[in-house]
């Protein structure tokens, strides 16, 4: 079964992958979540999510730890490798898309391209390639890199994104560039499409990047007048670009549901207020590497409170703006507290703004 991607007026939802013990720096968080490293937990929230209707997952990824403090409470590490965890959680579904973050800076597009070729094959069509350069200075060093290109990466990222393109077209290449040296072709089998790219940015640069070859950009707006922003900038980079159509966004939002009004935010601040203070200060002083103008970098929005409410705020959002993708952080994933986004989901079924992916083909 062949995933292919089909721009429409349904809500896509996805699942951000709990890739390490926490997603947030809370020793809290880390204690109260399945354990990272028991490979059944992942395979069988894999088939959870499928069950309860979600479109695909992403699974982010990173090679150092960002800092002592965050290793001793869990947060980034250990963590799972987005590319080796992909053919577990394939093989456990059907018709789930997967999504695997591959780094540009760091590794070499022929590798890339025959990796993404096969995982290609053994999934049907069912895995996707998170498109990042790399922005974080101690993983550059890890590589020996002393330090990450002026422009973002987004040079290398062009010239490695078109050498795989053709590679998966089955071109031999006599490529000489800025960045890399390739001759020749690679093996088959080779993708029957493209497969779905995604890019995850947040500056200028990125999101032309992401509207000239990608299908999503992954973003952590905080309001719907982020997203409307958002999308007039990738609609003028696709056109630009001479594409059909426009890159869609992809929105991360943190999800904490209680059936009570209120009880949600009560807990979910509790969560946020546990935090370790020098883990937190070690994650932001990495993301401020990025651009978010001005914005604080790990601010991402929320939704919190009653199935209801949760619903409502989705549909309003979606109908009244550019919103078209949901990408779901759950703090707490313990297989509960994913349940109970069930409900959520038959609610925008029944409001007309999401359906099943059986009823469209399983697009993503």
């Amino acid at each position: 079964m062949r995933k292919r991607w089909v721009p429409d007026d349904k809500l896509r939802i996805g699942l951000f992958w709990p890739y390490s013990r926490t997603l947030l720096p809370s020793e809290e968080i880390a204690r109260r979540n399945p354990d990272l490293l028991d490979l059944a937990n992942h395979t069988g929230l894999a088939q959870q999510i499928e069950r309860l209707g979600f479109d695909f997952t992403l699974v982010a990824d990173g090679y150092a730890p960002a800092s002592e403090e965050n290793s001793r409470i869990g947060f980034q590490d250990p963590s799972t490798m987005a590319l080796l965890l992909a053919p577990y959680l394939l093989q456990a579904t059907t018709t789930l898309g997967v999504l695997s973050t591959l780094h540009t800076s760091y590794l070499h597009p022929v590798f890339i391209a025959r990796a993404a070729a096969q995982l290609d094959f053994l999934s049907g069509g069912r895995w996707g390639w998170n498109i990042v350069n790399g922005f974080r200075g101690h993983e550059a060093k890890l590589f020996g890199k002393d330090k990450l290109p002026d422009d973002g990466g987004y040079g290398m990222s062009d010239e490695a994104l078109n050498i795989i393109l053709d590679l998966w077209a089955g071109k031999s290449l006599d490529h000489h560039g800025a960045c890399f040296n390739v001759e020749g072709k690679i093996r088959s089998p080779l993708p029957a499409e493209t497969p779905l790219l995604v890019s995850a940015a947040s500056s200028e640069r990125g999101r032309q990047f992401a509207g000239k070859y990608c299908h999503y950009l992954f973003a952590t707006p905080v309001s719907i007048e982020d997203v409307d922003e958002m999308a007039k900038d990738l609609q003028k980079s696709s056109e630009e670009a001479g594409r059909e159509h426009r890159t869609q966004v992809l929105m991360l939002s943190d999800i904490f549901i209680r059936d009570e009004p209120g009880r949600a935010r009560e807990e979910y601040d509790e969560l946020i207020a546990s935090s370790d203070p020098e883990a937190l200060k070690a994650w932001s002083k990495h993301l401020s590497q990025q651009k978010f103008r001005g914005k604080r970098p790990e601010d991402i929005f929320g939704f919190i409170g009653t199935p209801d409410e949760i619903a409502e705020q989705m549909i309003e959002m979606h109908r009244s703006g550019s919103l078209t993708g949901i990408l779901c952080r759950f703090p707490i994933w313990q297989p509960e507290e994913i349940e109970r986004f069930g409900s959520v989901i038959k609610k925008l079924e029944s409001a007309g703004v999401w359906s099943s992916p059986e009823s469209r083909g399983y697009s993503w």
